[in-house]
């Protein structure tokens, strides 16, 4: 071995060591800063507006029977907010735009709005006998969308 094969070796470990950091600080500048300050939101509560009662676990008909109740007491935006099976629901009363909403975040994390246009209060009295199932037979079907901002 001759004296220039050692200070070769150094030098090309150096060269190598260098190109590695270098690719590493360019990897990671790619990546961006990690998380923001602030995850990106969805929506798990209602719109303004509403009156909401909270009534904690509850099964969906007895909800369509209180927010019936809490609908035919006042002439407002109400609603309710409750779990059933594991997912928190709100369920809100619109009786200016006849519209019923339903905003459901599960336990999966998913956030999703459904819409009933007009007649809301048949809407509610069909749920009430039958499970909760708010599309009573002949009239519109329900309008879903993700809640994600």
């Amino acid at each position: 071995m001759t004296a220039s094969q050692p200070l070769k070796i150094a030098l090309w470990t150096a060269a190598g060591l260098l190109l590695a950091y270098g690719f590493v600080r360019f990897f990671l500048s790619q990546l961006g800063q990690g998380r923001p300050a602030e995850l990106a939101a969805v929506v798990a509560a209602p719109p303004p507006g509403f009156e909401i009662l909270d009534r904690g676990n509850l099964a969906p008909a007895q909800a369509a029977r209180e927010l019936a109740t809490l609908l035919a007491s006042r002439p407002a935006r109400v609603g309710i907010h409750f779990s059933s099976a594991g997912t928190a629901l709100y369920w809100l009363a619109d009786p200016a735009a006849d519209t019923l909403e339903e905003r459901s975040a599960g336990a999966a994390g998913t956030r999703l709005a459904t819409v009933w246009q007009g007649q809301i209060r048949r809407r509610l009295d069909w749920a009430a006998s039958h499970g909760g199932d708010l599309s009573p037979p002949g009239l519109a079907p329900p309008e879903r969308r993700n809640l994600y901002h």
